[in-house]
This record gives C-alpha cells, structure tokens and sequence, in this order.
C-alpha cells in the first residue's frame, strides 16, 4: 500500500511541474508561480525586476531583508499635535493643516516620544506595489518589547499603493522613549495574490503619491 502511495504521490508530483511548464517545456520561475507570503529570496528578486518598487534604499538594502520581512527606516520628519490649538479633532471636517508641527530629523539625530503620546512619520523608503501584491506594515518586536507602538491600525498597503508608508508612533511605556532618525522602525512583509485586485489604491485610496506623512484627510462621500 505505501509504494502505491509512493507512486501515486511521484506521478501528482510530475503532473503539477508539467502543468507549469512553458510551450518551450522550460519551467516557470518560482516568482512567477507563487502565490502567498514572500520568502526573502523571492522579495529580493521583486525588488530587483522592479516588481515591487523601493526607492530611497541603502546599497545594502539586501542587509535589511530577513526570513520574510524588509526592514524600512524612520524618515526625516515627525509629524506631532500643537498643544492647546484645538480642544478636538472633527473626523468630518478633517485636520487644520496647522494642527500639528513638523520636526525635521537628521539621520542618527534623537527624538523622545513621551509616555501617551502620539506623532506620525514616513519611512525613509517609497514603495510602489504592482496590482497582484498586498503589502503589511509590522512592528518590530524590539520596540514592541519597550512599549512603542509603530502603527495603531492601518497596517495593509492595498496593490497599486505608491507613497512612503506612514508610521503611527506610540508611547505606551511609562518612560519617554528616544527613536533615532533613519532608524530600522518597522518591517514590511509581501503577499502574492492569487489573482490581480481590479481597483487599485491608486483610483481608491486618499494617500496616493504622498511622501510625507499626511495626517488625515475627510474621505467625502
């Protein structure tokens, strides 16, 4: 019975790699038949034919790709709420554009993030997804361990997504927490779709193109 299986498995086996087969019989590339999470081998491949687009990377971005993740850096400006400006923020009407000041970071320069506190950045990289990827924003546990918080909930980068990812920064340790500007802040994993999205975040999505940090926009109906 188990050669049976055993055979059985070895003929399913050759028929899956013929189905993939070219006209020319030779076998497609793994980055074009995949489906599902990146490993890193396939994200460093992506990035390198352009599938996925990373601009702003250091020449050894490779250095920053692990099992199935890419590390992306706090970027040049934080983004924090004026104090005694506005008593509330109105979801319908949006944010005053003089609601929050802007901190310029230099690369290596500290900012403290107090305990409760909130602010808001871009990463140093700009990332465009082609219509087949989602894209996921995770903390890195690190920071998690500490009590920071990198983004609160908006972690899925829909395909078609172009801009620097924005970062929701959080204190919720009891000390004040020093963050380093170009600091590896947060880690990107990729997910493969079985079939293209037909809207993309570029017809759909309030962010697209930005490379700052916005810090919201009214959706009008």
């Amino acid at each position: 019975m188990k050669d049976k299986k055993v055979k059985s498995g070895a003929k399913l086996t050759k028929a899956v790699v013929s189905a993939v087969r070219l006209k020319t019989n030779k076998p497609k590339l793994a980055e074009d038949i995949v489906s599902g999470i990146l490993p890193d081998f396939l994200i460093e491949r992506y990035v390198e034919r352009g599938i996925i687009k990373i601009s702003n990377t250091d020449l050894n971005w490779k250095d920053c790709v692990a099992q199935v993740s890419m590390d992306f850096h706090l970027g040049s400006k934080i983004k924090i709420f004026r104090l005694g400006t506005y008593r509330f923020v109105d979801t319908k009407r949006g944010l005053p554009e003089d609601a929050m000041e802007i901190i310029e970071l230099e690369d290596d320069a500290p900012f403290i993030l107090e305990p409760g506190s909130f602010a808001i950045a871009a990463t140093r990289e700009v990332l465009t997804l082609p219509n087949n990827i989602v894209g996921r924003l995770e903390g890195k546990s690190s920071m998690a361990r500490l009590g920071i918080l990198v983004h609160s909930t908006a972690a899925r980068f829909d395909p078609g997504w172009d801009g620097a990812p924005v970062l929701e920064l959080g204190n919720l340790g009891p000390k004040p927490a020093i963050l380093y500007g170009g600091m590896a802040i947060c880690a990107f994993t990729f997910e493969k779709m079985a079939i293209p999205a037909k809207k993309l975040y570029t017809q759909t999505g309030r962010y697209h193109g930005s490379s700052d940090a916005i810090a919201y926009k009214h959706k009008k109906s």
